[in-house]
């Protein structure tokens, strides 16, 4: 399994906290131009960081479909599944088509509503394209990478476009494969369900209930 995703950065990124003496300010200079916009698109396997790619200006269904056909696919083997978030990008009749074009399975959750369509769509031969649930990022392993990443690259402080490139490839080497395995984790536990606290007092009067009848027969 495989995760994609996008992140915005910008010329005048610093970091968000910083210490000082006792009773001084923390203080840093930032510019006043944020500058052009520069978004970074990569996906994330259990080994790291796959196909990042940097681009100016902001994604778009067209851009996303050839992203993941030309540059992610060929790196990912056969049978693979690749989840990524519900971006309108990423949902656009130009990202499906260009997507389709090229031999991928493209699974949306609103398609399959039940276990047995979902076998199914599981068991398509390729890659597939799978959607997260709307509003879930923490199911989605890539975001705690794009997380380090843009941490790593605020503390850089890079002021031209040529030097924010620079980081983003210096702050993705330090991704790790011990770092993708926690995330992968971190996504892996966000699934498992949990009860609603209404559930959990039921549970746990029936729990005792249970207890004391079994006292009282015993």
């Amino acid at each position: 399994m495989f995760y994609a995703d996008e992140f915005g950065f910008r010329l005048n990124m610093t970091r968000d906290y910083a210490r000082a003496p006792s009773s001084e300010r923390a203080r840093a200079a930032v510019p006043f131009n944020p500058g052009p916009a520069i978004t970074l698109v990569m996906a994330l396997g259990l080994s790291g960081v796959v196909a990042p790619c940097a681009f100016e200006g902001a994604m778009n269904g067209h851009v996303f479909g050839l992203y993941m056909a030309e540059q992610v696919i060929p790196q990912l083997p056969a049978n693979a599944v690749v989840v990524v978030d519900n971006l309108p990008a990423h949902h656009s009749e130009d990202a499906r088509e260009a997507l389709e074009a090229h031999g991928l399975v493209v699974v949306d959750p609103e398609d399959v509503d039940d276990d047995e369509a979902v076998a199914d769509a599981l068991n398509k031969p390729g890659v597939q394209v799978w959607f997260l649930p709307p509003y879930s990022p923490e199911l989605s392993a890539v975001e705690e990478c794009g997380s380090k990443v843009k941490a790593l690259v605020r503390g850089a402080e890079p002021r031209s476009v040529s030097d924010l490139i620079d980081a983003m490839g210096d702050a993705i080497g330090q991704v790790t494969p011990k770092n993708a395995r926690g995330w992968f984790s971190d996504a892996h536990h966000a699934r498992a369900p949990r009860l609603s606290q209404r559930d959990a007092t039921g549970q746990g009067a029936a729990s005792s209930q249970a207890a004391s009848r079994k006292e009282d027969t015993g």
